[in-house]
């Protein structure tokens, strides 16, 4: 049987078309394993779980026999929270009229106020602990999802990174948030509230370098867009 040449042939237009979404696609599912890394550590650091173990000690000291539970649901709600973040950011951004680079800016200013918290010991003025209910509010929001994590989802959910190294990036804090929240007691034995301070300290100067980063990124693409 014989088929029409006509069949085969496609025009430019249909071509084109499929050509767009192609490239949509594979943009969609870029996966670059040194930006993983890179958004992987920027987003354990926000998080710090490690630094979060001695206020979840303190937060839960009535309710040992159910730590494991508010644990599940601190980190669940969390990670929606910066699923939701990540992937609605640009129709809030489209509702305020903010763009990304705007957002970078402030961003990398709240990255490094969380930082400047950090290295001066004093209490985050994002992690203030006056919940009625420790698992959703101040655990999950903001201990864990706080500003900084927030900010940093909506970046990485645009180029470089893209949308699937950021759902892998929270995924994967979001479980080993839960491991360690969840065996926090080894950890502040292992570590030692010296220890849990020194780590601390050490991802801050990581998170205010990032902050900067975020900065001057944003005040660069400004400037381009106005020459």
């Amino acid at each position: 049987m014989v088929f029409p040449s006509s069949l085969f042939i496609l025009s430019a237009g249909e071509l084109w078309g499929k050509k767009r979404r192609m490239v949509d696609l594979s943009a969609f599912l870029t996966f670059d394993l040194t930006l993983f890394a890179e958004a992987f550590l920027l987003l354990f650091a926000i998080l710090d779980p490690f630094g979060t173990v001695p206020i979840f000690m303190a937060l839960t000291e009535d309710h040992i026999k159910k730590r494991r539970q508010i644990v599940r649901q601190s980190v669940t709600l969390a990670s929606v929270i910066l699923y939701i973040f990540a992937y609605l950011g640009w129709f809030i951004f489209q509702i305020l009229g903010i763009t990304l680079n705007d957002f970078r800016i402030a961003g990398g200013i709240v990255l490094f106020i969380v930082a400047y918290d950090h290295l001066s010991g004093r209490e985050a003025r994002t992690r203030k602990l006056e919940a009625e209910e420790v698992a959703a509010f101040p655990i999950a929001t903001p201990l864990l999802a706080g500003p900084g994590a927030i900010s940093t989802v909506v970046i990485l959910a645009n180029p470089p990174f893209g949308p699937l190294v950021t759902f892998v990036v929270i995924t994967l804090n979001a479980v080993l948030a839960f491991v360690i929240l969840s065996r926090s007691e080894l950890v502040q034995r292992l570590l030692g509230i010296n220890g849990t301070k020194a780590l601390t300290r050490i991802t801050a100067l990581l998170i205010a370098a990032v902050g900067v980063a975020f900065v001057r990124q944003g005040i660069v693409e400004i400037v381009k867009s106005l020459a």
